[in-house]
């Protein structure tokens, strides 16, 4: 499938699941999406109803209006082609959110909130920064993972913008295990010791 479908089919059935989870089914997360997926599949468009499906799709001001074609990108996925990024920012169920960036790092500065709901600007802001679970080689979607403190509550950290990453849930629990160590820079980079003693940077 192209990888905005594939997205947006993931996060409708991601979704469902987590909705009867909250209401109370007992199933495991996997479990829940399987059965959504097949009857979906099974009930086909009319024996279901709508769902907003969220994929975040990142694309600069000159490409939005045309005057440059450089790629998009789709968070958890990587570069989307110009006119897809387009098609979708243009389709009328689209939101779009305005984030200013720092000209020089590129670093979002502001998020802009248009939803009827919106979450706090402060875990846009990070969604918005990461992009995806912060953990070397993970490409879950920010919007689709734990807001976790850098520095714990309970040792005096800060809830801001400085000490939030997005972490999916099985590497949030990596992090609370013994012998890792998390620090994140100023400029928003992050650095993971393992308990091995190695560091990995990530940007």
């Amino acid at each position: 499938l192209p990888a905005e479908v594939a997205s947006a089919a993931y996060a409708r059935i991601d979704r469902c699941a987590r909705a009867l989870r909250k209401a109370g089914d007992e199933r495991t997360m996997d479990q829940l999406r399987a059965d959504v997926f097949a009857d979906l599949l099974l009930s086909g468009p009319s024996g279901e109803a709508s769902v907003r499906a969220e994929v975040f799709v990142h694309i600069d001001f000159t490409t939005l209006t045309g005057l440059s074609n450089d790629p998009a990108d789709l968070a958890g996925h990587g570069p989307l082609p110009a006119p897809i990024a387009r098609a979708i920012a243009f389709d009328p169920n689209s939101t779009w959110r305005r984030i200013i960036t720092d000209p020089h790092t590129g670093a979002p500065v502001d998020v802009g909130r248009t939803r009827y709901r919106p979450p706090a600007v402060t875990a846009d802001h990070v969604k918005v920064r990461d992009r995806e679970c912060r953990f070397p080689t993970c490409h879950r979607p920010a919007h689709d993972t734990d807001l976790d403190h850098v520095i714990p509550r309970q040792r005096s950290g800060d809830t801001n913008t400085a000490n939030l990453i997005g972490l999916c849930r099985r590497h949030h629990r990596t992090k609370h295990t013994p012998r890792w160590h998390f620090h994140l820079t100023d400029t928003g980079q992050l650095h993971i010791t393992t308990p091995t003693g190695h560091t990995y940077p990530t940007p």
